[in-house]
């Protein structure tokens, strides 16, 4: 077959153009409400208006649905086919018109690279492993924005398996998050009543998304416009408040076995054993904290029930020699248990609730050996270092020599 040297036509840039031209990198002819190009490809062009396009937004292959030959050889100017889908409407919300969607191969890889691969890395219970990988995905597929948040998390983990690919990867997770946000905010209330499933499966998967993604493509607070460490927090405890909604039809329907394993790790963080365990490593933060609280009994009662909670909290995960390893629900309980009057504290930067929240920092370090939570510590440390008070900052030692201790073990 005779070959052809590299090389374009050069051409005037189009600068209203529709996006799908855009991603490909050719002239668009502008005609609305379907360009040419896309009428020769057979996609649907970004000039026909939000309401005929689920917003998926395809990386940069060519949209052609003909072939399915694969993906797009590294050099050789093939291109890989997408496959159009259309989602079935949600079975609680016959009100919701169905959700056209147009799927790339890479988004089709990430699917797969999800159930064969980060699935498994969301828990270590068997049990809990299969629920992420078969009802997540089924979810998923009835509700766009739940499948929009399992291709981000997935894309972000395959970014760390294939340094090739980081970039492509790590931009694929950005698209597909803020189209799952975008997509999620007016279906939170329908979804509240009669759907706690897939907004259970949302909140859960942002949660995960939002400390596995890279601090180097920006604050790690993706979520958030000041990046404070409360509404963080608060975002986490959003989780609660779906268990509470969906009931108890959430609690024993298909993600039942979520649950129970909640249950049993709930009895520990309650056990006195737990308790009794932890309260020496609050002891001086205790006798600080009544110092500075001597005439506000109100912030000393606040306060006291933050560190009961961190104290089972550390109790379970600051120890030599544990049954079994950790998991997330050990250490983000206190998350769930403190009370609001604690975030507000928080959300003021108040020092004595910004010094509990690093020694929380300390458990977080100890689950780190799941990829997505690798660093969060650390992070929280550095936010923490940046709004605390110089004079009280003597409080973070313990905390960081904990953190710093655990990462020279690993490394």
């Amino acid at each position: 077959m005779a070959t052809f040297p590299p090389g374009r036509r050069s051409h005037r840039k189009s600068r209203a153009g529709c996006l799908q031209c855009k991603r490909r990198k050719v002239k668009c002819d502008e005609n609305q409400p379907h360009c040419r190009n896309c009428e020769r490809h057979g996609v649907v062009c970004s000039f026909a208006g939000p309401s005929t396009v689920l917003s998926t937004p395809q990386p940069d292959f060519a949209e052609s649905p003909v072939s399915l030959s694969g993906r797009e050889s590294a050099g050789s100017g093939i291109t890989a086919p997408t496959i159009s889908v259309q989602h079935q409407t949600l079975p609680s919300l016959p009100s919701l018109a169905p959700f056209p969607t147009t799927l790339a191969v890479f988004d089709l890889e990430l699917l797969h690279h999800y159930t064969t691969s980060t699935c498994y890395t969301l828990s270590r219970s068997p049990v809990v492993q299969t629920v992420w990988r078969d009802e997540a995905p089924c979810i998923g597929f009835s509700t766009p924005p739940v499948l929009h948040s399992l291709l981000a998390l997935s894309a972000l983990h395959l970014a760390r398996s294939d340094e090739s690919r980081r970039a492509s990867c790590l931009a694929q997770a950005q698209m597909h998050h803020s189209t799952a946000v975008r997509e999620m905010i007016p279906l939170v209330s329908p979804l509240a009543r009669d759907n706690g499933a897939a907004l259970f499966m949302f909140s859960s998967l942002t949660c995960m998304f939002s400390c596995a993604k890279p601090s180097e493509e920006g604050h790690f607070l993706v979520l958030f416009e000041r990046g404070d460490l409360s509404d963080w927090a608060r975002f986490f405890r959003g989780t609660k408040t779906v268990i509470h909604s969906g009931g108890e039809d959430l609690v024993n329907g298909r993600l039942a076995p979520i649950f129970t394993n909640g249950t049993f790790l709930a009895a520990a963080h309650r056990s006195p054993q737990a308790l009794e365990q932890g309260k020496p490593y609050v002891w001086e933060l205790q006798k600080m904290m009544q110092k500075e609280c001597s005439t506000e009994p109100a912030l000393r009662h606040v306060y006291q029930a933050a560190l009961d909670e961190l104290a089972r909290t550390l109790g379970l995960t600051i120890k030599p020699g544990g049954m079994r390893r950790l998991e997330t629900a050990d250490v983000f309980r206190w998350l769930l248990d403190v009370s609001d009057d604690y975030l507000n504290l928080l959300r003021q930067e108040a020092p004595i609730a910004l010094i509990i929240f690093a020694h929380w920092c300390a458990s977080v370090r100890q689950i780190e050996w799941m990829w997505w939570m690798e660093g969060l510590s650390s992070r929280l440390m550095t936010q923490l270092y940046s709004v605390l008070d110089p004079k009280y900052r003597e409080w973070l030692w313990w905390p960081q020599n904990i953190i710093n201790e655990e990462q020279e073990r690993a490394d």
